[in-house]
């Protein structure tokens, strides 16, 4: 690495291409550094340090023929990040929204509704047909035995409300172990299945 050479006020600022694709930057570009992102704990700041250095230690480690051969050598990592960072941003999103609906789908899910449903008091404080939301869950397990263990909120043309529960999954049939709901803005909690010992 050529230290003295001089950094042209061009070029200075964010590398995306640095940032999003690090190490194979890094020995593209023989910035060898970028490595570090295989330490564990110096991987969490190193691709933000090769994103605000990464333009200086290329155009150190490296011969250019002119500020503009250079730039163009970066654009194209850049589209390629941006590209990346993109596709990965939808791919959350629609794993985000899958796993929202598989939960909404989910048997323990509907059970809940379906005893929600049984309640004067939904019907008076949310009332049909409701739109759920979830806040977190988890689902353990899978068709014959599991448990869930599961937050909503739920809009109704009558009301808003907080939902939790708990339930149990055993030779293919859910039980609720657990349900709660709390209506807004009055905060009346009404406990539709008690929670057990130990849930």
């Amino acid at each position: 690495m050529d230290n003295s050479k001089e950094v042209p006020e061009q070029i200075k600022g964010w590398n995306w291409g640095a940032f999003a694709f690090n190490w194979i930057w890094g020995i593209r570009f023989r910035t060898y550094r970028a490595l570090l992102v295989f330490v564990p704990l110096v991987n969490i700041a190193m691709p933000f340090i090769l994103g605000f250095k990464g333009n200086e230690w290329a155009w150190k480690h490296n011969q250019w023929s002119s500020v503009e051969e250079f730039k163009n050598s970066q654009r194209k990592w850049s589209v390629a990040a941006a590209i990346m960072l993109a596709c990965g941003v939808i791919l959350a999103f629609i794993f985000t929204i899958s796993m929202n609906s598989s939960f909404e789908e989910s048997g323990s899910t509907k059970l809940a509704l379906n005893t929600l449903e049984s309640s004067d008091k939904f019907h008076a404080n949310i009332g049909t047909p409701y739109d759920i939301d979830l806040i977190q869950g988890i689902i353990r397990g899978y068709e014959v035995s599991g448990s869930a263990d599961m937050q909503y909120e739920i809009e109704g043309p009558k009301g808003d409300g907080l939902f939790e529960f708990k339930a149990e999954l055993s030779e293919s049939t859910w039980r609720l172990t657990c349900l709660e709901i709390t209506y807004l803005p009055s905060q009346e909690l009404e406990i539709l299945a008690p929670c057990e010992k130990g849930t």
